[in-house]
């Protein structure tokens, strides 16, 4: 059995179809590349979106403060400006539940259980939302905080952008 083979491998490469050849090589690196990525796990593309990273609260806030400031800068007649924001509240995630509701004539029960399903990491509740946290107020410090137009402009910029009443955003001038 094993000379029949040596025979045949033999005869395949003093062969002259190149053709052959050709189609053999790549079938076999084809086989190879498979059974490689068997070896080494393979890239994992299913990302389980509950596992992905979230910015941190503070971190949130100064991506937003540097994002704002950036934009209100280029403003005419802002000038050098300082920017914060307060946040209402953390990130909110809402899962998938299950809802048993018993009515009887006297009393209502309600049973909820997360939806569950089994990921590559172990079990993880299924997740339908996720809420950034919404923007409560933003002061504004600015060169041309002085100026009624500019402070105008800055004001209604910020309440297009956060969907805010002009109440919560505050814009002064810059000490000098």
């Amino acid at each position: 059995m094993v000379s029949s083979i040596k025979d045949r491998i033999t005869s395949f490469i003093k062969s002259d179809d190149k053709k052959i050849k050709i189609i053999t090589i790549i079938g076999a690196l084809g086989i190879a590349l498979i059974l490689l990525s068997g070896f080494t796990g393979g890239n994992k593309s299913n990302t389980n979106t509950a596992e992905k990273e979230q910015l941190s609260y503070e971190a949130y806030t100064q991506e937003l403060e540097n994002k704002l400031s950036n934009i209100i800068s280029s403003i005419s007649g802002v000038g050098e400006c300082e920017v914060m924001i307060t946040l209402e509240n953390s990130y909110e995630s809402v899962y998938a539940t299950n809802s048993e509701f018993k009515n009887n004539d006297d009393s209502v029960n309600q049973k909820d259980e997360y939806v569950i399903y089994d990921a590559d990491s172990g079990e993880t509740p299924v997740l339908i939302k996720e809420y950034m946290p919404k923007v409560m107020g933003v002061s504004i410090v600015c060169s041309g905080g002085e100026n009624i137009e500019v402070k105008e402009k800055v004001i209604e910029s910020v309440t297009a952008l956060f969907n805010i009443p002009t109440n919560r955003v505050s814009v002064s001038k810059i000490k000098s």
